[in-house]
C-alpha cells in the first residue's frame, strides 16, 4: 500500500501521536499473572527487545518514561526502540522481525494478519483482562480469524467541526437528525453563506463523506463488507451513497471548486478571526474532518471551533463510527516472545498511559486521542477528545477510514472517482459510471489477489 512521501509523514505522525495517548491496559484485577511474576522477577537472563514504532522527537520524552518504568520492573528487559525507517510489512518481512511494533488497524493490518505474519495474543489478552478494559468494540478489531492478534492502545474520532460564533449568530444549535442538518445548511444557503467546505484535494479526508453516508444509509456491516471486498460497487445500496452525496454537491451545500480545496483551507474557511487577511479565498461554516486535521491550526483559531457526531439518517440503521485505531503486534517469528508479550501488556496498562500523559503536561491533554482502557482517568482528557470518547466508544461498531483499509486498486479507483467528482465541468459524473469504476476496480483488486481472505 503506497502513499505519496507527504501523507507517509502524516501517517507516521498520526500514529505516534495515537501511541501516547492510547496506551492502555491493566495488570491488577485478576491476580498475579505469568506475565507479572517474570515483571518482578530479578534474576532472569537479560534479553534485548527491538520494538518499532514511529518518530517523532518531541514525544519520546514521555513514551520514554514509560518504557523506564517497565525496565524497573523488568531489570532484565533492555527495550531498544527503533523509528519506522520503511514499511511495517518490510519489517514483518525481516528474518528475524522485531519483537514488537506498533501498529493500526488498516490494509496492511489486515494483510499481515491474513498471510500468518502476527502472533497470537490471546495470553496478553487474558493476563491483562483487556476483554473487559477494553470491550467488544476493540476486541473484535483486534481478531483475525477468532484469534486475538493486536493489542488496541487508542483512537481518535472523526466529526463534523463548526464555527461555534456562526451558529450562535442565527441561533442554531449542533443538529441530531439528518433532516436538522439539512435545515442548517439551508438557513446558511439563504443568508448567502456557503454551508460546508470540503477538501477535494485530499482523498483521504474527502472520502470520509463516503464512508459516513454509506454507515447512515446502509448500516455498519454493509460497510464492513464493501470494504472487504464482499459486495459489487453496482448495488443498488451503493448507488443510494453516491446520489445522496452528489445531491449536496448539486444544492450548493459545499464550496464552489472543492478540487482545489486542501485539508489546511477546508479547516482555515471555518475561521472567522483571521480578519484583513483571510486564511482562504472562500469562507464556510462546517467541514467534515478527523480530528488531526486541527493540528496545524493556531490554538486562537481552533478555538473558534467545536465539532459535532455525523448526523443520524436511519433511525433504525445502528450507528457506526469512522476510528484510526491504533495499537501494538507481535510478529509471528519474534524472537523473544515472551518477553515481548510482558512488554505489550505493560504498556497496555492504565499505569504507562497516564505516566505519559503526565510526563506530556499540557500538551498531553490537547492531544486529539484517547485511550482504550476505560480505567484511565478521563480528566486527563480535553473537552474534545472527552467528546470523541463519547461518540466513539457509543457507536454499535468502529470502522477504519476507507483509504487505510482498501487495496491499492480500489483507491486509485476511488481517486478517479474523487477527482472528477469534484472538477467543475459541464458534464457531470453519472452514478451508474462511478460504480462501474469502482466496480471495475474491485475487480482488479480480486484477480490481483489484494483482498484479504
Amino acid at each position: 500500500m503506497k502513499f505519496s512521501p507527504a501523507w507517509q509523514a502524516k501517517i507516521r505522525h498520526i500514529v505516534f501521536l495515537g501511541l501516547l495517548a492510547g496506551l492502555a491496559g491493566t495488570l491488577s484485577g485478576c491476580g498475579r499473572s505469568e506475565g507479572e511474576e517474570y515483571l518482578l522477577a530479578p534474576d532472569n537472563p537479560p534479553v534485548t527487545l527491538s520494538y518499532v514504532a514511529p518518530g517523532a522527537s518531541v514525544f519520546n520524552e514521555p513514551e520514554e518514561v514509560a518504557i523506564q518504568r517497565f525496565q524497573e520492573r523488568a531489570p532484565s528487559i533492555e527495550v531498544d526502540r527503533q523509528s519506522y525507517g520503511f514499511s511495517a510489512g518490510n519489517y514483518l518481512l525481516e528474518t528475524p522481525p522485531p519483537d514488537v511494533m506498533l501498529m493500526w488497524d488498516g490494509y496492511e493490518l489486515r494483510s499481515a494478519a491474513a498471510n500468518g505474519l502476527l502472533a497470537d495474543l490471546s495470553d496478553v489478552w487474558t493476563e491483562g483482562n483487556f476483554a473487559e478494559a477494553y470491550g467488544r468494540r476493540f476486541q473484535d478489531i483486534s481478531r483475525f480469524d477468532g484469534t486475538l492478534r493486536f493489542v488496541p492502545a487508542g483512537f481518535n474520532w472523526s466529526g463534523i467541526y463548526y464555527n461555534k460564533e456562526v451558529f450562535d449568530q442565527f441561533g442554531l444549535t449542533p443538529p441530531a437528525t439528518w433532516e436538522e442538518f439539512i435545515l442548517i445548511c439551508d438557513t446558511f444557503l439563504a443568508n448567502g453563506i456557503t454551508p460546508m467546505s470540503l477538501a477535494g484535494q485530499n482523498p483521504f479526508i474527502s472520502v470520509l463523506w463516503f464512508d459516513y453516508l454509506n454507515l447512515r444509509l446502509n448500516g455498519p456491516q454493509f460497510h464492513r463488507e464493501l470494504m472487504a471486498g464482499r459486495v459489487d460497487f453496482n448495488d443498488v445500496r451503493v448507488a443510494r451513497v453516491w446520489e445522496l452525496w452528489q445531491t449536496l454537491l448539486d444544492r450548493d451545500y459545499f464550496v464552489e471548486r472543492p478540487g482545489n480545496t486542501s485539508e489546511m483551507n477546508s479547516m482555515t474557511a471555518l475561521i472567522r478571526g483571521d480578519g484583513d487577511s483571510p486564511l482562504s479565498w472562500e469562507k464556510a461554516v462546517m467541514t467534515l474532518a478527523p480530528q488531526f486535521s486541527l493540528d496545524d491550526l493556531p490554538p486562537v483559531f481552533a478555538d473558534e471551533l467545536d465539532f459535532f457526531q455525523f448526523p443520524q439518517i436511519d433511525p433504525n440503521i445502528p450507528i457506526g463510527e469512522v476510528s484510526i485505531v491504533f495499537g501494538y503486534i507481535i510478529p509471528a517469528d519474534a524472537p523473544h516472545r515472551f518477553e515481548a508479550g510482558a512488554f505489550v501488556g505493560y504498556m497496555g496498562s492504565t499505569e504507562a498511559q497516564e505516566l505519559q500523559l503526565v510526563q506530556m503536561g499540557d500538551d498531553g491533554i490537547n492531544i486529539g486521542y484517547v485511550p482504550v482502557h476505560r480505567e484511565v482517568d478521563r480528566e486527563l482528557l480535553s473537552y474534545a477528545a472527552e467528546k470523541g470518547d463519547q461518540i466513539v466508544n457509543g457507536a454499535a461498531e468502529i470502522s477504519s477510514p476507507l483509504f487505510l483499509v482498501l487495496p491499492d486498486s480500489m483507491r486509485a479507483s476511488f481517486n478517479q472517482v474523487l477527482r472528477r467528482l469534484f472538477l467543475a465541468t459541464n458534464s457531470p459524473l453519472e452514478t451508474t459510471e462511478i460504480q462501474s469504476q469502482l466496480e471495475e476496480g474491485r475487480q482488479r483488486a480480486i484477480q490481483g489477489g489484494e483482498f484479504p481472505q
